[in-house]
């Protein structure tokens, strides 16, 4: 029977991210590898997916995963936010690349108002709520999403390499639109 990553983490404290970094580096043996990849890929995938659609999603974390084999010299403290910050660079890079980067502002005359009503399903409200999220510009919807990652504020400002006033500025716009968006002011 194969346990999921969490509970493996809960009978054997001792392996941390961090020590199963190192010990990929240091061993070389893709079993610490395989094991980082089962913690984090999906988290990984979600946001990427968040940012993007599915093709370019699932190219960058192939990417990000091939730059961590690549450059895994260095000592990191969170490898979450090491992770991170690789497939968010990546995304980026790749946006310019295919020149879908674009910072715009959200325009009033452009805010669309989805009332929610309560006869929505489930599956409705988050449609419309992944509806609303894609339509926040890039940096707003970026912070909101590290924060429902579980980020802190300063753990998003060291992965986007921002000042902290900026991101609780950001994550403060990025709640008022899609209150906006939602009409749940």
């Amino acid at each position: 029977m194969k346990l999921p990553s969490m509970i493996k983490g809960w009978l054997n404290p001792t392996i941390t991210p961090k020590k199963l970094l190192m010990d990929y580096v240091s061993t070389g043996n893709k079993k610490y590898l395989t094991l980082l990849v089962e913690q984090f890929n999906l988290s990984l995938y979600h946001y990427l997916l968040s940012q993007s659609n599915k093709e370019l999603a699932e190219d960058v974390l192939q990417t990000t995963w091939l730059k961590v084999i690549q450059n895994t010299s260095q000592d990191h403290c969170n490898v979450k936010s090491w992770l991170f910050t690789i497939a968010r660079n990546t995304l980026i890079d790749e946006l310019r690349h295919q020149k879908k980067w674009q910072m715009q502002a959200l325009a009033d005359e452009h805010t669309i108002t989805i009332n929610l009503s309560r006869e929505l399903a489930h599956t409705e409200k988050l449609a419309e709520f992944n509806e609303a999220l894609i339509s926040l510009p890039f940096y707003q919807r970026e912070a909101f999403i590290f924060q429902q990652e579980g980020f802190s504020v300063m753990d998003i400002c060291q992965l986007t390499d921002e000042n902290f006033e900026t991101v609780k500025s950001r994550l403060r716009y990025a709640r008022n639109n899609l209150k906006k968006i939602l009409g749940t002011n």
